[in-house]
């Protein structure tokens, strides 16, 4: 009990430095927020068709600024020398023409067009025997699952990226267990399909996710198609090959991103709060990525009217994000409140408990005390009385 009542005692103090920590958050998060807001009336300003050239110049040096004074907070920003508003950089790779690919596929899924990165294959269609038709294909093989299941943990936050062979759209399937990410994101002309694999059994149940989240395996309705075949997922363009250049289309292991939305590869960096006695009582905080590039005003140009516009509506996003961020830090705090209460609690209780059990009751004990006091007393009382008797009889038979 006393290890307990320590420990416990202990949990509430971290408790009560995440607060710390989240509150420091929160303050400079305000601190941007009041930025981000300047930085629109600044661009409101600049939109407006009766500024000059060189006044747009000159508020423009001011969002310049702020800019720079934005990513200094949220390298500045520490607790105890941890940064808070750094968030965690997911790493990508950079495949040129503005196309970025992260969370590539565990090596047990195999594929030859996964290393060469080429619809590589043929597929023939013979649905009319004598009209046989070729197209440019890839092969994605996830049968490794079927004898061990537990190969589908490795599938979380991977997957691959498709495109037909004329165009540079990239259609990709990203795997997760995110019952809150929403079923298709869009990044330029990159579409990116969330196919939730919480509970696959097997690979043909993984691949029955794939074509459903996929409009029935025709992404966007282009010219890309999956199919099962033979066990196997199969991705093709759906012309001859004769009318295409089969190396044009491309299959690879990642999900595809407009390289202007590498800020959405920043996911929360974690910090775990010890908040009980025993290993595995913790609280996650996410915290915050606060920088230019992931609020999407890093490339904000206000020297001309279209870039000032654009500039609003991008302040405007980057406003929302930092509200957002600010209120989950809110809901933090909130939650750890409550928990050092219920701790506190707990350590009274259990301080009750373990005197009960160690320590000597005083009041009860003084009452026994007294009350044997009382009846030892009483005892003698009797027989002083009792003697007193029998020495007067004696006395009259004298």
């Amino acid at each position: 009990m006393r290890r307990q009542i320590r420990g416990l005692t202990q949990a509430s103090q971290n408790a009560q430095d995440g607060i710390s920590m989240v509150q420091t958050a929160d303050s400079a998060m305000a601190e941007v927020h009041d930025m981000l807001h300047r930085g629109s009336e600044l661009c409101i300003k600049a939109a407006s068709g009766t500024l000059s050239d060189t006044e747009r110049e000159y508020i423009q040096q001011e969002i310049s600024q702020l800019k720079t004074e934005i990513d200094g907070i949220s390298d500045r920003t520490t607790f105890n020398e941890i940064q808070i508003l750094k968030g965690k950089d997911v790493p990508f790779e950079d495949m040129g023409n503005d196309v970025i690919v992260s969370g590539k596929m565990p090596a047990w899924v195999k594929g030859s067009a996964l290393s060469s990165k080429h619809l590589s294959e043929t597929y023939t269609d013979n649905t009319d025997p004598a009209n046989p038709i070729d197209h440019a294909a890839a092969i994605l093989d996830f049968t490794a699952l079927d004898k061990n299941p537990a190969l589908l943990k490795d599938l979380d936050n991977s997957g691959f990226y498709t495109t037909c062979c004329t165009c540079n759209n990239h259609y990709s399937i990203k795997f997760t267990t995110d019952t809150s990410v929403k079923g298709e994101e869009t990044s330029g002309n990159h579409y990116i399909y969330n196919v939730n694999i919480t509970g696959v059994k097997d690979s043909s149940e993984l691949m029955d996710r794939i074509i459903a989240s996929t409009n029935n395996g025709n992404p966007q309705r282009h010219y890309t198609h999956f199919e099962k075949t033979n066990g196997k997922l199969l991705i093709y363009d759906d012309r001859p090959i004769s009318q295409i250049q089969p190396t044009e289309g491309k299959l690879g292991p990642g999900v595809a991103r407009s390289k202007s939305d590498a800020a959405k590869l920043q996911g929360p960096a974690t910090i775990e709060l010890q908040i009980g006695t025993e290993a595995g009582q913790h609280l996650s905080v996410d915290l915050p990525s606060i920088s230019c590039l992931s609020l999407g005003i890093d490339s904000i140009d206000a020297s001309t009217i279209d870039g000032a516009s654009d500039g609003i509506a991008l302040f405007k996003e980057s406003i929302n994000y930092v509200s957002n961020e600010r209120s989950r830090m809110g809901a933090y705090q909130n939650r750890l409140e409550h928990t050092i209460n219920n701790l506190d609690n707990v350590v009274e209780n259990t301080l009750a408990s373990e005197a009960a059990i160690r320590d000597t009751d005083m009041a009860k004990l003084m009452v026994q005390y007294a009350n044997d006091n009382i009846l030892m007393q009483a005892g003698q009382v009797m027989l002083a009385q009792a003697n007193q008797i029998n020495q007067g009889i004696l006395s009259l038979l004298g």
